[in-house]
């Protein structure tokens, strides 16, 4: 069946055959049978568009009650159900009729649009106290060297406090003097030792 801008099909065949139903096509036209009885119910002329026009039969109209809740409920914009039964219970809604809304109607969205992100699991292995993990890395060589030629960078990160501090190097093999010179210095302020060294 063919209605300019609708976007669901009304007539299904297969449907029409499963209720026990016979459709045939022809170039010229279609038929539908009532296979129990043998008779013919409707009959359809072809166009030169290409459309099958029903001619005869019962022109009747049946609209679904059963589903007029879920249609009332979209609507409303998602309303509960039991906002639905008192706006019906009072006549808030104009051509709103009774509507029979069974128990324990639950809405697939609704459910998602309430449901709350969980939490993320918290991280195993943080620091409970200044240097327990120190993570590091060393970056370069940069494109620009700094006024006293130094191209390379080591970045040291407390885990617990967050705190960095960065040492300049000249070339990479001055990472460990780096660190140890790190090490003592923070070590000292802090009467904490490092525990672990993280890097990549």
């Amino acid at each position: 069946m063919y209605i300019d801008g609708l976007k669901h099909n009304l007539l299904s065949v297969s449907q029409m055959c499963d209720q026990g139903n016979e459709v045939v096509f022809r170039s010229n036209g279609c038929v539908f049978r009532e296979l129990d009885i043998g008779e013919t119910v409707i009959k359809g002329v072809r166009t030169p568009n290409n459309l099958y026009i029903l001619k005869g039969g019962k022109q009747q109209c049946y609209l679904s009650k059963n589903d007029e809740h879920w249609l009332w409920h979209r609507r409303l914009g998602h309303l509960s159900f039991p906002q639905i039964r008192k706006a019906c219970k009072y006549h808030a809604v104009r051509d709103l009729s009774d509507i029979n809304i069974l128990e324990n109607t639950i809405c697939k969205s609704c459910q998602f649009g309430k449901q709350t992100r969980a939490h993320f699991p918290e991280k195993e292995g943080l620091a409970s106290k200044p240097l327990e993990l120190v993570h590091t890395d060393l970056c370069g060589p940069s494109r620009k060297k700094s006024p006293r030629g130094e191209e390379y960078f080591i970045l040291f990160i407390d885990d617990f406090s967050r705190m960095c501090w960065i040492g300049l190097l000249k070339h990479k093999d001055e990472a460990f003097e780096k660190f140890k010179a790190f090490k003592a210095l923070v070590e000292n302020e802090s009467d904490h030792k490092i525990k672990c060294l993280r890097f990549d």
